[in-house]
């Protein structure tokens, strides 16, 4: 994929005007559910690249996620592991899978409005569709090139930011 298509990719999933913007310095916080530990050092390189100030905090599985985003056992320290301004979901997880996940968080009142990027080696529709369906904001498949993935987390910024409804 170009670096054209990826930026009119990012424009389209990320279509609904941004209506707050980020005012402070404090780095996004991302939450990357990933088990695949080659596809969590990419995405961190990337941000790097990208040059987004960005804290990611990864974990390997949905019920990791879940209780991340909790906020209970190992990470009830909020200094140390700060709810995200965004969840970038893998779909294929071991145990529980992304979609799980996405329903869990979408049946929370408090992360009504939590964006979640699905990223995933899924080119399925109906995969798409379900994810959608079940409260993703975007879905990506994997870039297959480096310097797309870069320009693809470029857009994690804009898509953290919170929309009036």
């Amino acid at each position: 994929m170009s670096g054209t298509a990826v930026r009119q990719k990012c424009a389209r999933a990320l279509r609904n005007p941004i209506v707050v913007a980020r005012h402070d310095s404090k780095p996004l916080v991302v939450l990357h559910v990933e088990d695949d530990d080659n596809d969590a050092l990419l995405l961190r390189k990337a941000c790097e690249r990208a040059c987004i100030a960005v804290s990611v905090q990864r974990v390997s599985d949905a019920e990791e996620a879940m209780q991340y985003l909790a906020g209970g056992g190992a990470f009830a320290d909020r200094a140390a592991h700060p709810l995200p301004n965004i969840v970038i979901l893998d779909l294929r997880l071991p145990s529980l899978n992304g979609f799980d996940l996405l329903q869990w968080v979408r049946a929370r009142a408090e992360f009504q409005r939590l964006p979640i990027l699905v990223f995933t080696s899924s080119l399925s529709r109906d995969d798409k569709s379900r994810a959608m369906a079940a409260g993703a904001n975007s879905f990506f498949v994997k870039p297959a090139s480096f310097e797309c993935l870069v320009q693809l987390v470029g857009c994690f910024p804009a898509a953290s930011q919170p929309k009036l409804i």
